[in-house]
């Protein structure tokens, strides 16, 4: 009877020990998968026993093994992003649970919500983004072109900025932008920046006109590139470049005759302009109106006269044959030193800046009276000279016949010294003569002038 109940001690001592073995626990969880809201946990087996995941908020959760395989996976969901969360997991058998494993993880952070371009040049372009949930556990990661690189988190504000540089003018850069929380990453912002496009270097008026003119530049050396072109009114005009020439050709039209007009020319890239290139240019003023002469007294000098017509010019410019340009702002030029009595044949353009008018012409003579009365004078002078010539010419032959009348004609010596003195007051009676005449003859002369 003692030996059977010592018997029975031992079997129910020995059964009670085995169940109550405590199991090992799971060597390590690892998160198999992750999203802002879901972990899939994943662990390797332990021999024949149960788990039972026990949550951060006190839930548990018993959890079968499946048959195959040596690893069980277990998904938690409707978690929060960007949230770090504790667990144990436990091992059981038969009732019995291991000292449990706890372990940490983290769920993904959200990505942000846009990036925006808060500056913009060249070579550079700053970078703005709303911070997630404004939490300062936060930072970020930008990846470009490969290149990974951790943005400085400012304390204070809702909004982190950076800045990427070392960039080409007028290119497209693609951007994927991390949110990183507990060194995991969301699944990442994509987005794609434009640089800012080069100015053409220079815009030519290539033909000007009263009402259009006629613009060139070369084209910017990248690819997708249009152009705006701004008028001082504000007025905007997209031009696209469809050939395959160099340079870019284009006609503004429904202008005013002599008017300044102002541009703005921007490269596009994308809907992003460059910073423009700004340049005025001036229409072909109309012609002058009423060209005409007016005459100044002496003939050494002609007033051109004329009406300008309305809009914007700087000045006239007169041409004179064989002479240099003469310049006026007015509506009138006094030319000098010209000879009397002459035609001149006298250009006029009208000028706004450094464009020229059609040119007008016109005929003038100065005037002539002074000429007419120097000719005049001349002819009267030539009449008188011969006049006198022929009057001394026939005093002096009478004079000459009275001289001969009066000598004998065998004067002897002394009786001829007597004559000469005898004929001496009648050649002086004739040169007094004589000069009377000549006096009359220059003060009629003079009279007539």
């Amino acid at each position: 009877m003692s030996i059977g109940f010592l018997l029975l001690c031992f079997c129910v001592d020995l059964l009670w020990g085995q169940s109550s073995v405590t199991p090992p626990n799971v060597a390590s969880v690892s998160v198999k998968a992750r999203t802002e809201t879901e972990l899939t946990l994943e662990w390797n087996k332990v021999t024949n026993v149960g788990y039972i995941l026990k949550y951060f908020n006190g839930t548990e959760i018993p959890l079968s093994a499946s048959m195959g395989g040596s690893t069980v996976t277990y998904t938690v969901s409707s978690l929060s992003a960007g949230t770090k969360y504790t667990f144990t997991l436990y091992t059981v058998l038969k009732g019995v649970r291991s000292s449990g494993f706890q372990f940490t993880v983290v769920t993904s952070p959200s990505n942000v919500a846009s990036v925006s371009v808060k500056a913009r040049s060249e070579i550079a372009v700053t970078l703005e983004w709303k911070k997630v949930d404004n939490r300062y556990s936060y930072i970020y990661l930008l990846r470009h072109n490969k290149t990974e690189t951790y943005t400085p988190i400012y304390w204070g504000g809702s909004v982190a900025t950076y800045t990427v540089s070392s960039l080409s003018p007028g290119t497209k850069y693609n951007f994927t932008l991390y949110t990183v929380f507990g060194g995991e990453r969301s699944s990442g912002y994509n987005f794609s920046v434009v640089t800012m496009p080069i100015n053409v270097p220079r815009v030519n008026v290539m033909q000007q006109s009263e009402n259009y003119l006629v613009l060139s530049w070369e084209k910017v050396n990248s690819n997708n590139i249009s152009y705006i072109l701004i008028h001082g009114n504000g007025t905007e005009t997209s031009i696209t470049d469809s050939d395959k020439n160099s340079t870019v050709t284009y006609t503004v039209t429904s202008l005013s005759p002599g008017t300044k007009y102002t541009f703005t020319l921007y490269t596009v890239l994308e809907g992003v302009r460059s910073r423009g290139l700004k340049f005025s240019s001036v229409t072909v003023s109309r012609t002058v109106t009423g060209l005409r002469c007016e005459r100044v007294s002496g003939g050494r000098a002609l007033v051109l006269i004329w009406n300008a017509p309305a809009g914007t010019w700087t000045g006239v410019e007169v041409l004179v044959e064989r002479r240099s340009p003469q310049y006026s702002n007015g509506t009138r030029l006094e030319i000098h030193d010209l000879q009397p009595a002459r035609w001149y044949n006298l250009t006029l353009s009208l000028l706004s800046g450094a464009v020229r008018s059609a040119p007008v012409s016109v005929s003038c003579q100065t005037d002539p009276k002074g000429v007419i009365a120097g000719a005049s004078l001349a002819a009267l002078f030539i009449v008188f000279v011969v006049c006198l010539g022929v009057y001394l010419k026939y005093r002096w032959s009478i004079l000459n016949r009275k001289t001969q009348r009066a000598k004998p004609t065998h004067p002897a010596p002394v009786q001829g010294l007597e004559e000469g003195g005898h004929n001496a007051p009648v050649q002086a009676k004739t040169r007094a003569s004589v000069q009377k005449h000549l006096s009359q003859m220059i003060f009629c002369f003079m009279s007539l002038t």
